[in-house]
């Protein structure tokens, strides 16, 4: 059981990262959260310690949620950048296929 969470926490990843490199996608809580409340994010990431205001903000629109397993500290690597990320929204996946991931 365990090693079938990972290979899908690798899918995971490996999703984001090609939505960040042929996507589009916001980074940053209050982008992240205006992107959900004006209906142009197709999708919501939120790291599993993203703060409790922005999940709850963007727990109130009709954007998907996915509910990173990791911190900020491990989402931000995983896309590519330098700093942590709490919550970023995809508005296109590109040759990605993160957006599966909630349904």
């Amino acid at each position: 059981m365990r090693r079938e969470l990972m290979k899908m926490k690798i899918n995971v990843d490996k999703s984001l990262i090609k939505a960040v490199k042929t996507g589009k996608v916001i980074i940053g809580a209050n982008r992240t959260v205006d992107a959900a409340e004006n209906g142009s994010a197709k999708m919501v990431v939120l790291a599993s310690n993203c703060p409790a205001d922005i999940k709850k903000k963007v727990q109130e629109t009709n954007v998907p949620v996915l509910e990173y397993e990791g911190t900020s500290v491990e989402l931000g690597p995983v896309c590519g950048k330098p700093f942590t990320i709490a919550a970023m929204a995809i508005l296109d996946a590109g040759e990605s296929d993160i957006l599966a991931a909630t349904a």
